[in-house]
This record gives C-alpha cells, structure tokens and sequence, in this order.
C-alpha cells in the first residue's frame, strides 16, 4: 500500500541504533536516549507470550511445602528480540508490589566493579532495603518458631510482665511467628532465649547455600542498628568495616564466587519465607570473550546458581546465544526452560513498521477504515516484502534499515510521502557497503600470510577486458596443490536477482577456462548478501559465500579456504581415478581385441589345441612315472588355457574374448606363467636325472634334488591357482591340485627309481 499525496511524516520515529537494555533508562547515565532505544513499539510475539506467560505461572504457584522454581533461557542469535522480551517482563516485574528483582544487563568481566555499580537489586531505593529489612526479620521469626516449636513440649519458661503472652501455648505462639503476628525478639527476651544462638542457627542453615559464612554473620548483624549501616554498605560491595572485621567479615563483595554467593543468599532468604525473587541476565555471551580461567570460574558459579533458584523456589531469566549457552554443561540445559526467538514473517515485519510509525498515534475504528489503511504509510507492501526479505525478519536489521531508508526518502524540508522498495534496497547497500575494497583485500592478504598459502605464480585465467575490476574481482589465484587453483573473489552487496547473475557469469567463466577438477572459488562478500540469495549462489557455485565481517575474518577465510583445498585434493583424486579406469578400459579393450583374433586364430586351425599348436619341450630322460605326471600337468594347463581364451566365465558364443574381464585375463595370465614354471621345474629335474645315473645320487645330489623340488612348490603357492578352474570330469584331478601336488609326486618318484632294484 502506497501513502496519498495528502499524507506526510516529518520525524523519523526509528531508532538509529536499535538497542534495549532491562530497566527503564537505555544507554547512556539516567537520561533516556530515544534514538538508543528500540522499545518504542511493541509487537507480541509467539516467544513473548511464552516468556511471559511462565513468569505468571510462577507469580500465582504457592503450593504448600513452598514455591516451585525455575529457570528460563531466551536462547537466540543478535537482533531477534532477546533483550525486548527480557525488557517487557522486567517492566512488568519492577512494580512497588513485585517480587525481589535483580538486574544484570552483562556480565562484565571485573565482577566486583559489576556488582557494586551496575547490579540493579532492592538495595537500590530505601524502600528496597526496608523490605529486605523486614525479610530477614521474617526469616529470623522463622527459625524462631522452629525453636519454639521444638520445644512445645517442656515447661514454659517466664516472661516479664509487659509481654501480654498470657496463657498462650507454645504451639500457639510458634504459630503467630510463622504468620508474622508476634515480634520475635520479644519471644525471644520473652521465652529467654540467647539471640547469638539464633544467630548461630541462622548461619548453619545459610550454609547450605554457601561456604561463605561471612553472609550468614552479616544478616545477623543487620537485626542490629548498630551495624544495620555497615551491613549494607559491605552487602553493595564497598569494605568491610572495622567491626565487621571483628566479627569475622575482612574481606568486600568481589569476584565472580562472592558475587554469586551474596545473589544466592539473598534470593534463599526469599525463597525460605516463601517469597518470590527473581534475576534477570542479559547478553550472557558476552562470558565467551573473557580469558578462560575467569570464564571457568563463572560458569561454575552460575551453574550452581541455576541450581539455588530452581531448587529455592526463586525465577532466574538469562538471555544468550546458542553459543552461550553452548558453553555450559548438559546437566544445566535439563534444569532451564529454553525459548528461541524466531525471525519475522512479512506479517510481523509490517506490524514492527507500522507500530514505529504510529508513533501511539494509530487511527481508531472511529476514525474509519481508510484512516486505519493508511496508517502504515509511508513504507507500501513492495516496501515491507523487499524490507523483509533483504534483512532476513531480524528486527534489529529492520530497524536499522527503516531509520535510513526514511532519511533517504526525506525531501528538502524533511518531509516524507513515501519510503519505496528502491529506497529500501539503496539503504541496505548503504548500510553494509561500508568497508573500502582496499581495507577487505589487505585483510585477506593478512589472512594469507597467516596461513602460508602459496599464490600462483600466474594467473591461470587473465583478466580480460570488461572482466578485469567488474562486478566479480579476482584478488588472489591461490594454488595449494600443483596444477589446482583456488579463485579468491570478492564482490560488493548481493541483494537481488541481478546481483547473483552476474556474479553467478564472473565465476562460470573462470572455471570454464579450467579442468573442473582445477578450481575452486572463494567467494567474498564485501556486504550484506541475504539468506535467499546466499542459497541461491551455494547453488549455482557449490560453495558458500563468506561474508566480510572485522574481527575473525583472517580465521574465516583461512578454515574456508582449507576445505576448499580439501575439496579440490578430493576432486583431483577421482579426476586421476576416472582416468586411470578409462585407460584401463582402453587397455582392456585393446587386449580383448587381440583375444578375439587368437580365437579366430584357433577357429580356422580346426579347434586344434592351443599349446599343441606351439613346438613342445624336447622329451626328457626322466622314468616314465616322472614323465607322464609332467605330461598330465600340462594337458590341463593347456585345457585351461583353451577354455579361458575361448569361454571365459561369463561370456557368451559371440565374441566372448572381447568381454573377459580382469579376473579372466588374471586366469589366463597365470595359467601361462605355471605352464613356464612346470616346463623349468621338468628341465631341472631331467638334468639332474642325468647327472645322478647310473650310480646312486649322493647326499649332496639329494639335496640339490630337494632344492629343485622346493624352488617349484614355493613358487607356485603364491599363485592364485584355483581361479583356473576344472579341467573335465569330476573324478579327474583339478588343475589347482595337480599342480601343489606335482612337487611331492616327482620327489617320490626319483627316490623310489633309484631305491628299487
């Protein structure tokens, strides 16, 4: 929807910079600053009723046995809303009739300096010390009536006078203590009791929340008006006075330990007279950044914190990031209710838009229908849709963009009639297209000398004409493993559809100037590149694009560009696999060729036999038994020779040779090579045969005979023998074993020659 000439804005009701902080001052000292702020408008949301709804719940829980507590992470990336939502609830909260409320709008790293200036609690106001005051007199009257009614059953002490006890039962008065009816230090004086040993219960049963008994003292003390002042200038976090030293408490309220003690306890006492209290935390991950002993140490001490209010009947309310929360151990996501923010659909993004610009001034139903159509003004639908998309529904982002779109959109006199799409896009552009060209490249090249990375000594695709310092600029050709490159690219803002088309062409054509298996490309964004076209362009590229962001960016680029090069070794690998196989396959293709010709070979010489066909050895002087065992191995060598260059297994009776595949050619290979080996083992034999007859071979002929014997049996059991299959029927030796027998069989024959007269 388009705004009427006739309608006309003159201020710019969005926040320059939208942030929230939880209380009702924004940023800077106690004045408000406006432009700071992004509470100005509320929109409800699913999250907020959520949030809000849980504290209600623990507001009215009051069974018997004491209130239930509970912990609440708003969990979240930056700008969806964590810190408003934290914000409503503590406005709700921080009424003159609400619960004990702490305030923590960060952690900050010097704990103490934290608690004492920036920690929002009761002790803030003197209402708030009063009702602290009367808590712990509470919680005193408490332990009070324990005493009491642990004794109800002996005598009853006396009393002065002036206490009007009457006749009053011991159970009774325990009673009027617990409902806060009776005074307890004039039960005490009355029933003689010694306060120190009330005192003392009140440390021992404070110690179950921490080992800091100083606490438990200083509450004690704080009954006293002689040192009500001391106590709460040490429980703010300034020195303990002299008379606390001597009573035990010599040292201020700092460090993130004590901090979290004194929270603990205060909140216990709460939770011990069945009062609620609650703690709100923002920006939780601020803890990431500090050195890791202190950020240790507080996540220790806030998991036992978690631990207090959950089981002490207390609400604790922490904001963070998924990272932040990342930190802490599993055991505490099981003790937290977790609510994630979610971005902003068009609806909510029109709602956030229009809240802003009615500035609480929104037409009534009175006012009619065309007055309500026309309050959203002057940002139309196609504003909003492009608004929404370009900032991917993260209400900060919107709000960032809506204030300097309106300041684009102002006329001479300030005036504005309407905020356009086009408008909207340029203000985007303006806002993220903020770093010089120069300041990303410099970075880059940081990143690069961090990495050691070798840059090649060429460009392998150069720039030319038009592509040389248009849209998609080659910083660097990378080279991290020989003949592989890695484009580093960067390119400003990526918006729209034309953005990524062009920069889709840039990249396209510098890889096909290469083997595929060559390049890869790093895309940098100089920028703000949306979700939608993120994904387009990790579609059309393969890779995700890295945006340009101070800080971490030379890590950012150093781990993209190590799986980068890890991709490209991948891809180089299969690129040689698939090229070894085709030369296999061309390799295969010639001998199965050749395979074909040795078949039409045999075919036209009458299926004679294939080794027949070949001069034979000359006949041996070997003994007939030793001979025909030879002559048996090499009739089904020569079988299986046949059979494997004719019918390999699998073929067919059209051209089976052409399709022997490896494990064929495998067969016939070795079948070939134990024809060689038997035909060198039966020459072997023969010559010694002749060297040891007539006579009888001596030990040393023996041994050489045992030699030969051995040299053949070895070679052939690293063969793969049984792949030669068959050699006819089924009572018929196999070639396999013929062959691993051969050895013994001709051993046994020569001895039994020479042996037998």
């Amino acid at each position: 929807m388009a705004a009427s000439s006739a309608d006309t804005w003159y201020s710019n009701p969005f926040p320059l910079v939208p942030v929230v902080r939880l209380g009702p001052s924004a940023d800077l000292g106690e004045a408000p600053v406006e432009a700071a702020d992004s509470g100005n408008a509320h929109v409800p949301t699913q999250i907020l009723g959520e949030l809000q709804g849980l504290v209600r719940d623990y507001l009215r829980d009051r069974p018997r046995g004491g209130r239930r507590g509970r912990a609440i992470a708003v969990v979240g990336e930056f700008g969806l809303g964590k810190s408003h939502a934290a914000r409503e609830v503590c406005n709700a909260l921080a009424r003159p009739d609400g619960p004990a409320l702490w305030i923590v709008d960060e952690p900050a790293q010097d704990f103490g300096r934290m608690y004492r200036d920036r920690l929002r609690g009761p002790a803030d106001s003197p209402e708030g010390r009063a009702a602290f005051e009367e808590l712990v007199r509470d919680y005193y009257a408490y332990v009070t009536a324990v005493r009491v009614g642990e004794q109800s059953s002996d005598p009853r002490p006396g009393r002065p006078d002036d206490i009007p006890l009457g006749d009053i039962a011991l159970d009774d008065i325990a009673t009027g203590l617990r409902d806060r009816v009776l005074d307890p230090d004039k039960v005490v004086s009355a029933l003689r009791y010694d306060p120190e040993v009330m005192h003392a219960d009140l440390r021992v049963t404070l110690g179950e929340v921490t080992e800091h008994r100083r606490f438990a003292t200083a509450l004690a003390l704080l009954q006293d008006p002689r040192f009500t002042s001391m106590v709460w200038a040490w429980l703010s976090g300034d020195e303990p006075a002299q008379q606390l030293r001597e009573r035990g408490i010599r040292d201020a309220v700092s460090g993130i330990d004590p901090v979290f003690d004194a929270l603990a306890v205060q909140g216990f006492l709460h939770g011990r007279v069945g009062k609620p209290y609650v703690l709100l935390i923002d920006s939780l991950e601020k803890v990431l950044d500090w050195p890791e002993e202190p950020r240790r140490t507080f996540v220790d001490a806030f998991e036992r914190l978690v631990n207090v209010y959950v089981s002490r009947g207390g609400l604790l309310v922490f904001c963070t990031s998924p990272r932040g929360l990342n930190a802490f151990r599993p055991s505490l996501h099981e003790r937290v209710v977790q609510l994630w923010p979610t971005r902003f659909g068009a609806e909510l993004t029109a709602r956030l838009v229009a809240e802003y610009v009615g500035s609480g001034a929104r037409p009534g139903a009175a006012e009619g229908a065309d007055a309500t159509e026309r309050w959203p003004a002057p940002f139309g639908s196609a504003s909003v849709e492009i608004l929404q998309e370009l900032t991917g529904g993260v209400p900060r982002e919107i709000l960032k963009t809506c204030h300097h779109a309106w300041q684009l959109s102002e006329d001479g006199v300030g005036a504005v009639r309407e905020v356009s799409a086009a408008t909207v896009l340029r203000a985007v552009r303006d806002l993220h297209d903020n770093v010089s060209e120069d300041q990303v490249l410099s970075t880059i090249h940081d990143a690069l000398a961090l990495g050691q990375w070798r840059i090649a000594s060429r460009d392998p695709v150069p720039a030319r004409g038009a592509d040389a310092g248009g849209p998609a600029t080659v910083a660097y050709w990378l080279e991290p493993v020989p003949n592989a490159y890695i484009a580093i690219v960067v390119v400003p803002s990526v918006l729209v559809a034309d953005d990524e088309e062009r920069i889709t062409a840039r990249v396209r054509a510098l890889r096909s100037a290469l083997h595929p298996a060559q390049a890869e490309v790093l895309l940098v964004v100089n920028g703000h590149v949306s979700r939608t076209m993120r994904d387009r362009v990790a579609r059309s590229l393969g890779s995700q694009p890295l945006v340009y962001r101070p800080g971490d960016f030379t890590q950012a680029v150093n781990q993209a560009l190590d799986r980068l090069r890890a991709r490209l070794t991948q891809l180089r690998q299969e690129a040689d696999l698939a090229e070894l196989t085709t030369e296999l396959r061309s390799a295969l293709g010639e001998h199965g060729s050749q395979l074909g010709q040795l078949r039409r070979t045999v075919s036209d010489l009458a299926r004679r036999d294939l080794v027949a066909a070949a001069p034979g050895p000359v006949r041996s002087a070997l003994p007939e038994p030793v001979e025909g065992r030879f002559e048996e191995v090499f009739a089904l060598l020569d079988a299986a020779v046949e059979r494997l260059a004719v019918h390999p297994p699998g073929g067919d009776a059209v051209g089976p040779a052409l399709r022997a595949g490896p494990a064929d050619l495998a067969a016939l290979g070795c079948a070939t090579l134990v024809r060689q080996l038997t035909e060198t083992f039966r020459t072997g034999a023969d010559a010694w045969f002749r060297a040891a007859s007539p006579g009888a071979p001596g030990e040393e002929q023996w041994a050489r005979l045992r030699l030969i014997c051995r040299e053949y049996e070895t070679a052939v059991e690293v063969l793969p023998v049984q792949a030669l299959g068959g050699a006819g029927p089924v009572h018929r030796p196999t070639v396999a074993r013929a062959v691993e027998a051969l050895a013994d069989e001709v051993w046994g024959d020569l001895v039994s020659a020479f042996r037998v007269p």
